[in-house]
C-alpha cells in the first residue's frame, strides 16, 4: 500500500515507513529494531521526529502522514491543501493506521 509524500507526490510503501525508514535516520540498529516494536501512538515523539528530520522525512501525527520526504527538492514547500486534507483524516480515523494508510491510498494523498 502506498501513501504520497505532500510536498513532491513520491509515492511510499507503508511497510517501508513502518519498519525501514527509521534505519535511514543517525539512530543505532538496537534504537531503530526497538522503535519497530512501539505502538503507532508512541512513535513521533520529538526526539524521534529530530532523527527523521535529519534524514529528510516529515511528518504529520502518522508516520503514514509524508509531509517531506528524502525525494523533496531543498525548500520545496507542501501542497497545503493535501496537508489539510491529510490532518483532517488523521482526525477521523485515530489510531487506526492501517484505514487511514488504506484512504490515503485510494485518493493517493
Amino acid at each position: 500500500m502506498d501513501v504520497h509524500c505532500s510536498t513532491c507526490s513520491e509515492p511510499w510503501d507503508v511497510y517501508h515507513l513502518w519498519h525501514e525508514a527509521i534505519f535511514e535516520t543517525g539512530l543505532s540498529a538496537e534504537e531503530a529494531k526497538a522503535w519497530c516494536s512501539l505502538p503507532h501512538s508512541l512513535k513521533l515523539p520529538d526526539r524521534y521526529r529530530q532523527e527523521f528530520r535529519a534524514a529528510g522525512w516529515e511528518f504529520g501525527r502518522s508516520v503514514v502522514n509524508v509531509v517531506h520526504c528524502p525525494c523533496c527538492l531543498i525548500g520545496a514547500q507542501p501542497d497545503p491543501e493535501r496537508v489539510h486534507t491529510k490532518a483532517a483524516l488523521e482526525e477521523l480515523f485515530g489510531d487506526d493506521e492501517d484505514g487511514m494508510a488504506a484512504a490515503f491510498e485510494d485518493y493517493r494523498l
